[in-house]
């Protein structure tokens, strides 16, 4: 599995996994993984379209009709099976 932070820029891609945050155990735990992600509107199986991916700068996506701007730690979160193109 690649993280997203590795798909290149123009890619449409489907989510694979979303990973926790080292000691993330729910509500109370850190919000920086899994929980966050899925506050944010990203699921397993969902479509995105990588708009911006360049050196260290935030990755600006495109899910269903919002475009969002992910953190590379946050993104590194979301996983995608083969596709680099």
């Amino acid at each position: 599995m690649t993280p997203l932070t590795d798909i290149e820029e123009g890619a449409t891609v489907r989510v694979t996994s979303l990973l926790n945050a080292p000691g993330e155990r729910g509500p109370a735990g850190d919000r920086n993984g899994r929980a966050r992600l899925s506050e944010m509107g990203f699921f397993e199986g969902q479509e995105i379209t990588v708009l911006k991916n360049r050196g260290n700068d935030p990755l600006v996506v495109r899910i269903r009709d919002s475009r969002m701007m992910l953190g590379r730690e946050l993104a590194m979160k979301i996983l995608i099976r083969g596709s680099r193109a």
